[in-house]
């Protein structure tokens, strides 16, 4: 069983700051390194909410050993409680401890600057400039197809058009929505300048983090509404472009199923030759279901993931 870390008896990482819009961050100092803590978000902003937390935290660990389990450079994550919530914290990989414990945060500095996919976009000119929208936040398959087949800095890092695709295929898997510009990019060390592509980053608008127990429960008991949340009503990021559907967002499955894009193909393949379901079970099993009187993963909770990610698998062994 998996031992969750009390971060409330770890360090703070002190003038350490974390920007995006899905939940409270802060880092704390722990095994040499700092981590970032990702709280769950409060859900008072949404219309008729379930549940008074998401379950973010779980979906970034979970999804994120998915990833480590398909040997993709993921980042670091540990699930861990602080401030009687569960969180969990995500090794920060731009920075790496340079001198002794007694030292303190100073010595932690940021050695790898992160460049978004974002950034890059905004940076790249398309040939094609009467069509093409020039931001770089704009997810056209095409407009971003066309950046990574492009743009100057990318063409010196080796693998990103299949990092890409891998990252299209599992995150349908796992069912993240969110694989925007933002949150994949490249790191460039800034010492020797060299440029590598940044682990996988950002997962946890994965598994319907906003849906209760109840709502899981009553899904698991309808054959239809497992696959409509499994594959059929499941949309992505990213865009078609195209006269029939353009600017429309992607139902992934669908893309992947009509197996027009040999690269999107090609991911699939690996991926299916790659995933383990006994093993991503023993990741969701390992998870307790309670730590003290905090609910952490409870049993429905657990066996609705593992039903959505069957019926995904199934459904991706038919291309």
């Amino acid at each position: 069983m998996l031992q969750l870390i009390n971060f409330d008896e770890t360090q703070a990482a002190k003038s350490i700051f974390y920007g995006g819009d899905a939940g409270a961050k802060d880092a704390v100092i722990l095994n040499a390194g700092v981590w970032m803590i990702k709280y769950p978000k409060t859900t008072r902003d949404l219309i008729n909410p379930q549940i008074s937390y998401t379950t973010s935290p779980l979906s970034e660990y979970i999804g994120s050993k998915i990833y480590e389990a398909l040997n993709i450079p993921v980042h670091e994550t540990l699930l861990g409680t602080r401030k009687n919530k569960v969180v969990v914290a995500c090794k920060d990989f731009t920075r790496e401890w340079n001198g002794s414990p007694e030292q303190g945060i100073r010595s932690l500095w940021p050695v790898k600057l992160l460049i978004p996919f974002h950034d890059l976009k905004n940076n790249f000119m398309s040939s094609d400039l009467e069509s093409y929208s020039g931001t770089g936040s704009e997810t056209l398959l095409e407009e971003v197809l066309d950046t990574i087949n492009g743009q100057e800095d990318l063409q010196t890092i080796p693998g990103v058009l299949d990092r890409f695709w891998d990252m299209f295929v599992i995150d349908a898997f796992i069912g993240n929505n969110d694989r925007n510009n933002g949150n994949w990019g490249i790191l460039i060390d800034q010492k020797s300048g060299e440029s590598t592509l940044a682990p996988v980053y950002d997962n946890g608008n994965a598994f319907f983090n906003k849906r209760s127990l109840a709502q899981m429960e009553k899904r698991m008991d309808d054959e239809k509404a497992m696959k409509e949340d499994a594959y059929k009503n499941h949309l992505c990021a990213y865009k078609y472009t195209g006269l029939d559907n353009e600017g429309q967002k992607m139902n992934p499955f669908t893309f992947i199923m009509c197996g027009g894009n040999t690269d999107c193909s090609a991911a699939t393949l690996r991926f299916i030759n790659g995933v383990d379901m006994d093993m991503i079970k023993k990741i969701i099993d390992d998870i307790p279901e309670t730590i003290g009187t905090l609910a952490v993963m409870p049993k429905v909770q657990k066996a609705f993931y593992l039903e959505l990610l069957r019926i995904r698998l199934d459904f991706l062994r038919q291309v």
